[in-house]
């Protein structure tokens, strides 16, 4: 049942939600690059601010979790009452790693591509929160309205 709803909510959401599911890969990927490059914060100066504030294997565990849980989120949306609730979550904790790697690539000072692309990273994910935030206002504006209505009844 779950993936039958799955299969259709893909169907009918991907279009609008694409930036939500490459921005969650993104950081999936991002995970998977951490852990095949063991020395990249200690080789590269970009990453250094990062590694004062983690070490890059607990970076990838946490890039995994969160790149893996919005995945999750996506998959089931609308299965759940609170599954906007959930995309929010997971768009504003991805948030929260594009804005520590823009700062900590900023801090570094070497003017890499990363300045380029985290940044945007960061603001489209933040429109992705507002969305997802909408979206669950909707939800539960539709449930209180079907609460009242079983009332009455």
């Amino acid at each position: 049942m779950i993936l039958a709803h799955i299969k259709q909510s893909l169907r009918e959401t991907f279009p609008v939600r694409a930036s939500e599911w490459a921005l969650a890969l993104m950081l999936l990927n991002w995970s998977l690059i951490l852990v095949l490059n063991p020395d990249l914060f200690s080789d590269g100066a970009s990453y250094r601010p990062l590694a004062a504030l983690m070490k890059q294997d607990t970076w990838a565990l946490l890039c995994l979790v969160a790149g893996a849980g919005r995945l999750i989120f996506l998959a089931i949306n609308g299965a759940w009452r609170r599954s906007p609730h959930l995309r929010a979550l997971g768009a504003f904790i991805a948030c929260l790693f594009w804005f520590q790697i823009t700062v900590g690539f900023a801090q570094a000072g070497t003017w890499s591509t990363g300045l380029a692309v985290y940044p945007v990273l960061l603001l489209l994910d933040s429109y992705n929160v507002m969305r997802a935030v909408t979206d669950a206002a909707a939800s539960d504006q539709r449930h209180q309205e079907r609460a009242r209505v079983g009332n009455r009844h």
